[in-house]
């Protein structure tokens, strides 16, 4: 079954909104998606509503940022419960880091004239905002270059102190949230982590590893594939689609191992089932 497990919107750093990204993936065959926003579950049912009218399995999930954030050491929580007090409150902590890095970037850009007009202000009112949305205001508008703007944003955090980051949970800390909302743990992409050592700490935490995804080069889905079997860990798939700069969707193109599924069991919520109950 061709399944994309892990899926971004305008929730949080994606560039298309909720319900598009799921008329995306059912356009392209996939029959079973999650909606991944990071530390957010504000586009869950406009996805999930897309998703069964257009006859596709949803599973509700999201990617918890864990530290340090700039390791990648995100948590992929696949079947969780959108409402679990614990999780929420570990995510609202996220949140607020990310919220703190946009306000000090919209200074910047504010003292250096840019963007005026373009209502950045807005961002305030959001109930959830990253940085990245900022970028594709930017972007949109010619108004810098990726890179120069990367640079903008991370110079506008330098200042802050050596304590800004502490929010932002462990990955054990994150696991055990995930697995207290009902959900299973999978590390994102972990081809992407720079310091692979780090990946010691969080391999015997999780229940699966994302193995095939477009981050990961062809000579290193071998590598993780061996190292998912090391430690006993279902291998899942996410294209972790973010639509940048206006890029199409591809769904994956290898199928989920039905393992997975299965032991997702009802967190995988299929709408006929939802019709019948």
């Amino acid at each position: 079954m061709l399944a994309d497990l892990h899926m971004h919107s305008t929730v949080s750093d994606g560039w298309r909104d909720p319900d598009e990204v799921a008329h995306l993936a059912a356009d392209r065959g996939v029959r079973v998606m999650a909606l991944t926003d990071h530390d957010a579950f504000h586009g869950v049912e406009r996805a999930r509503s897309v998703a069964h009218r257009r006859g596709l399995g949803y599973i509700p999930a999201l990617e918890v940022t864990t530290y340090p954030p700039n390791q990648m050491r995100h948590i992929l929580g696949h079947g969780v419960d959108v409402a679990h007090p614990q999780l929420l409150s570990l995510i609202a902590r996220t949140q607020g880091v990310f919220r703190r890095q946009v306000q000090a970037w919209l200074k910047v850009l504010d003292e250096q004239g840019i963007g005026r007009g373009l209502g950045l202000e807005a961002f305030a009112y959001k109930p959830t905002v990253m940085p990245g949305a900022v970028l594709k205001v930017l972007l949109q508008h010619g108004l810098m270059t990726e890179t120069d703007a990367w640079d903008s944003a991370r110079k506008a955090v330098d200042f802050m102190p050596a304590d800004f980051y502490a929010p932002i949970p462990s990955p054990r800390e994150a696991v055990d949230a995930i697995h207290a909302a009902g959900g299973l743990a999978v590390h994102a992409h972990p081809g992407s982590v720079p310091d692979q050592d780090l990946m010691k700490e969080v391999l015997p935490l999780v229940d699966g590893l994302e193995v095939y995804t477009r981050r990961h080069r062809a000579e290193q889905i071998p590598v993780y594939e061996e190292l998912a079997g090391r430690h006993g860990l279902l291998m899942t798939v996410g294209t972790d689609y973010h639509g940048f700069n206006g890029a199409d969707y591809e769904a994956p193109k290898t199928v989920i191992d039905i393992r997975y599924l299965e032991k997702l069991g009802a967190r995988v919520q299929w709408p006929a089932v939802e019709q019948a109950g």
